[in-house]
């Protein structure tokens, strides 16, 4: 297995000599055998290791026991440990979104503060192989498009790295019983009312016996493809925005649209999508049907003049030779359908 992660680790320039790594432990199998592998590695890259774990608030005193498990663990190892607890579902009410939402965002939060507060460089997360399928499918379900398809990136934001992303959960379980490691099992992994679950304890299984031995191993290959076609798809978007002088997020954006309409159509959805997440004002909420009407409008030979609103106060409207993206300041009736308006 090490040779694995030392192999990702090399290939997808995720650490550097002398890296400080905070290290997000839950006290489960993966995040146990991240930690002791870079533990292993430390010498090698010359790493300082921080470790952080966040108490969610939903297992009562198996959370608790659990923090204990972490705590002690790293302090067995002569490492750091930064803790904190949160309320999920008090953070969730109101806000329209899951549990498993709400307690991402508050994860990523407080690796990204506890991070900065400490000085480490590196956030070092313990997602596997397994969890990649999981993620494929659970995306292709939703009907997503190549960014959710490529999955889980082996890193993000040049700081969130994944050593463990080409490692399976058996070879991990096998690991961290030939080192003599304990570990904790959430109980919650369980529970079938999150989709994760349901995907790794029923789909998967189903697709394994039934379909394809291999489902897992080949599912974490197609994202790594996609991942690559995505990254060469974001490449070109920038540069053909850079060619035209266009910074995403501009207060108005105006896309010549003779050279536009030449384009393929999937470079003319990634540049439509990529200025839309950017104008709205919380990069949310763009979809496929937003798009589509977007794009529609710009093949439209109809009218010379017209234009569409779309959420978070955007407005695109068909101007002779340009189409321009913009936002308004408010709108009398607010709806998610988009809608033309001449």
């Amino acid at each position: 297995m090490l040779k694995t992660v030392k192999k990702t680790i090399t290939d997808c320039l995720l650490l550097e000599r002398g890296d400080h790594v905070l290290v997000a432990v839950s006290g489960g199998p993966d995040s146990v055998a991240l930690l002791w592998t870079l533990v292993l590695l430390s010498l090698e890259y010359q790493l300082r290791l921080t470790t952080a774990h966040l108490n969610h608030g939903l297992r009562g005193a198996e959370a608790q026991k659990e923090e204990r498990f972490v705590q002690s663990l790293c302090a067995g190892m002569g490492i750091n440990c930064i803790s904190k607890t949160v309320d999920i579902r008090m953070l969730q009410k109101g806000r329209g979104k899951s549990l498993e939402e709400v307690g991402r965002e508050q994860r990523y939060r407080f690796l990204d503060e506890t991070a900065q507060a400490c000085g480490a460089k590196k956030i070092a997360t313990g997602h596997q192989r397994d969890d990649q399928a999981e993620t494929v499918l659970i995306n292709l379900l939703r009907g997503s498009g190549l960014e959710g398809l490529k999955g889980i990136v082996p890193v993000r934001e040049g700081r969130i790295i994944r050593p463990l992303l080409h490692v399976g959960r058996a070879e991990i379980l096998e690991f961290l019983n030939h080192e003599g490691l304990t570990y904790f099992i959430d109980s919650s992994n369980s529970s079938p009312h999150f989709l994760r679950n349901r995907i790794r304890h029923q789909l998967i299984p189903e697709l394994t016996a039934r379909y394809n031995p291999g489902i897992v191993r080949g599912l974490s290959r197609t994202a790594e493809i996609i991942r690559r076609e995505d990254d060469y798809l974001q490449d070109t978007v920038g540069q053909i925005l850079g060619r035209w002088g266009i910074v995403p997020g501009e207060t108005d954006t105006l896309l010549p649209l003779a050279e536009f309409i030449d384009m393929h159509a999937a470079l003319q959805g990634r540049l439509i999508k990529c200025l839309l997440e950017a104008t709205s004002q919380s990069g949310n909420g763009v979809g496929y049907r937003h798009i589509e009407a977007v794009l529609a409008l710009a093949r439209s030979s109809r009218r010379r003049k017209a234009s569409l609103d779309l959420p978070g106060l955007i407005r695109v409207a068909k101007e002779g030779s340009v189409l321009r993206i913009g936002r308004v300041n408010s709108r009398p009736v607010r709806s998610d359908k988009p809608k033309k308006m001449v």
